[in-house]
């Protein structure tokens, strides 16, 4: 009895010191030390001037437009106005801009980007951005890429695979329309030219609340187009 209690204190001393050690091996995760450096991945970037330099001077930047209805002046833009926010770049040196959108979450390298308000309503309507591509054959690729996020009508799909269109010119452009496969509305538009190296993918994302009614997205899932009469406020 008394060599276990004159010992008993040092075993658990032993025992805590080699926990000791042993925590100095294992593996930990480093945290934000400043609430600044905790809202670098969520903060939103800027449409004015002063945010669009900042946007091309950090090479990218990132845009929360999850709910539909983003005020204008939230992204630096005045409040009922019509107004086009236009970012260009060489392009040899893109940018690259996240966008949280209703339903879902791209990243696109481009070198022209843009985002519209409209004075009739209070927020964002439209974000759009150009990719190029080279030659016809990554074009035809491109577009497939594109049908298989966002998921376009039968009948446009068919009327490019065709290339009945080509027949008309040398150069031309297409519309594949709106495509909702993955909640979010987006609208692709091609610029083709024959013979060419570059030819060029202009897509939109409509961010306007009508655009994410049910019935809004079933006609669009249909027929590549929002219904006539459609109210892009919603209402």
């Amino acid at each position: 009895m008394g060599n276990k209690s004159r010992h008993g204190p040092l075993l658990v001393l032993a025992l805590l010191i080699a926990l000791a050690l042993a925590s100095c091996s294992l593996p930990f995760q480093t945290q934000p030390n400043t609430a600044e450096e905790t809202s670098v991945t969520t903060s939103t970037s800027m449409m004015d001037k002063a945010g669009i330099e900042k946007i091309k001077a950090d090479g990218g930047g990132r845009f929360d437009l999850s709910a539909t209805s983003v005020p204008q002046e939230s992204v630096g833009l005045p409040a009922n106005a019509n107004e086009v926010a236009y970012l260009a770049t060489d392009v040899d040196k893109p940018v690259e801009i996240t966008l949280v959108l209703p339903h879902d979450t791209l990243t696109v390298k481009t070198s022209d980007f843009k985002m519209s308000t409209y004075s009739t309503n209070s927020f964002v309507d439209t974000v759009t951005w150009f990719e190029s591509v080279d030659g016809l054959d990554a074009l035809d690729a491109a577009v497939a890429a594109a049908n298989e996020r966002f998921g376009f009508s039968s009948t446009n799909l068919a009327a490019w695979d065709t290339k009945d269109f080509m027949s008309e010119g040398n150069k031309g452009q297409q519309s594949l329309g709106m495509g909702v496969k993955n909640g979010t509305a987006v609208y692709l538009k091609v610029y083709w030219k024959k013979d060419s190296p570059v030819q060029v993918l202009q897509f939109s994302a409509l961010i306007a609340p009508g655009y994410y009614k049910p019935e809004v997205q079933a006609e669009i899932a249909e027929h590549g187009r929002a219904p006539i009469g459609f109210n892009a406020e919603g209402e």
